[in-house]
């Protein structure tokens, strides 16, 4: 998960806490209701886990989502391709690999993911036992899945599942790899059952939260 923001129009964003100063007023967006969109769940996990919450526990992301509201600085609508491009969103929650792809619409758009709240998910492939060619699917994954597909998924802007091994390796096609912005610290991937528990959380709290 990223902020990704328009830097023509705001000032640098180096964390959260920057989101609540008058600068950003009316600005920022989430991609959604956090209680349907897994993006704008992951929003605001990534904000509380910026605020020294814990990934089983998701009240400080709505805590701080609460903060924007009072401050008048969260965007009275979720954030949209359309939005982005019309500028009505100008600064947006999203998976990094889709909000850099806004920088071939906004020329200073920019991406940021802030330290210590690195929080990634997973597509999962999966082939069906019964398809009428398996080894052919089976084929195709170990395509994925080598060093050549890899960089494939990377190029294609996407960080690839085995980026770490093949940076260690020096396999990763390390141009590529820099368009992205540094995740450092340790990525939290939520489990189902906290992804269940942040649900009903969020099912109690964030509309009393947000108005």
């Amino acid at each position: 998960m990223s902020i990704g923001y328009d830097s023509s129009k705001l000032p640098p964003i180096t964390n959260l806490q920057d989101l609540l100063i008058p600068g950003f007023k009316g600005r920022v967006a989430l991609k959604g209701d956090p209680g349907v969109s897994s993006t704008a769940l992951n929003g605001v996990m990534m904000a509380a886990l910026a605020s020294g919450g814990v990934p089983d526990d998701i009240s400080k992301g709505v805590d701080f989502f609460h903060r924007l509201k009072v401050g008048g600085n969260l965007a009275p609508i979720p954030a949209t391709t359309s939005t982005v491009r019309n500028g009505a969103t100008t600064v947006v929650f999203d998976w990094d690999y889709l909000s850099v792809a806004y920088g071939q619409d906004i020329p200073r758009w920019k991406v940021v993911i802030p330290t210590y709240a690195v929080v990634g998910g997973y597509f999962a492939q999966a082939i069906n036992r019964k398809a009428p060619h398996p080894a052919a699917a089976r084929l195709w994954e170990e395509y994925l899945y080598s060093d050549a597909g890899q960089n494939v998924w990377l190029q294609g802007g996407v960080r690839p599942v085995r980026m770490d091994a093949m940076h260690s390796a020096r396999t990763l096609d390390s141009t590529a790899a820099a368009a992205f912005p540094p995740a450092n610290g340790t990525t939290v991937f939520l489990s189902p059952e906290q992804v269940t528990a942040a649900r009903l959380y969020l099912a109690g709290h964030w509309a009393q939260a947000i108005g």
